[in-house]
């Protein structure tokens, strides 16, 4: 199983605040970029692998992002909304904090929201 954190962004992400949100993160971490698979990966500086960074996507249909994610309809989304997906190992707890610190911070600086499958 996976950890998965999504953050939902009214702004669309660009390169500084993802640097900083990285940044936040944790500063020692290592990024390994994988174009071919449209993901990032952010790494341990022991070169363990701990959170991979899905590719920005503009999720431009009202009511999308809450119809994939379960949310109620009370639950207020940005329209259109960036969404920014990163996913860990369930049962590392490193890795975790490093996602949530991730979205968090993007999400500080875009504005909007995340959801977590826990």
């Amino acid at each position: 199983m996976t950890f998965d954190i999504i953050g939902l962004c009214r702004d669309e992400p660009g390169a500084e605040e993802t640097i900083e949100a990285l940044l936040v993160a944790g500063p020692e971490l290592l990024v390994a970029e994988q174009a071919e698979d449209g993901v990032t990966q952010l790494h341990h500086p022991d070169g363990r692998p701990l959170v991979v960074i899905e590719d920005i996507r503009l999720v431009r249909v009202a009511g999308e992002a809450q119809r994939l994610l379960g949310l109620d309809a009370q639950v207020e989304v940005p329209h259109p909304v960036w969404w920014v997906e990163c996913r860990t190992r369930d049962d590392d707890a490193e890795a975790e904090t490093v996602a949530r610190a991730f979205i968090g911070a993007l999400v500080a600086r875009t504005g909007g929201l995340s959801w977590s499958n826990r």
